[in-house]
């Protein structure tokens, strides 16, 4: 496959499963019930115009994002994450090393 051109989407929501990647190791893969996505200026969006249909159980669109876990801290199923991602060959992928406003990572609402 040739990679896609250079690409960046924000994409915010609720997590809703985290495990080691299969096809890229040293990297999670997070499932994410997409609330929000936003096109970074100057850049092509080439994600969100390729969601899947709403999944079953949230009635959003579920897409699997691969983020190095060291960003993610104890995230898990219902945190809510906010990243910005490409569009790769082995799916979207988040930035290796965001800037400080760039990954938001916060636990359940009345958690903690």
């Amino acid at each position: 496959m040739v990679a896609p051109p250079p690409n960046l989407t924000v994409l915010s929501g609720r997590v809703l499963a985290r495990g080691p990647h299969e096809a890229l190791p040293g990297w999670d893969a997070v499932t994410l019930a997409v609330e929000h996505t936003a096109a970074v200026p100057g850049v092509r969006d080439l994600v969100s115009p390729n969601l899947p249909a709403p999944g079953a159980g949230s009635g959003l669109p579920e897409l699997v994002v691969a983020v190095r876990p060291e960003l993610l801290g104890d995230a898990g199923p219902g945190w809510h994450l906010t990243v910005r991602a490409k569009r790769t060959p082995n799916g979207p992928m988040a930035e290796q090393h965001p800037g400080p406003d760039d990954l938001v990572v916060a636990p359940p609402s009345g958690a903690g």
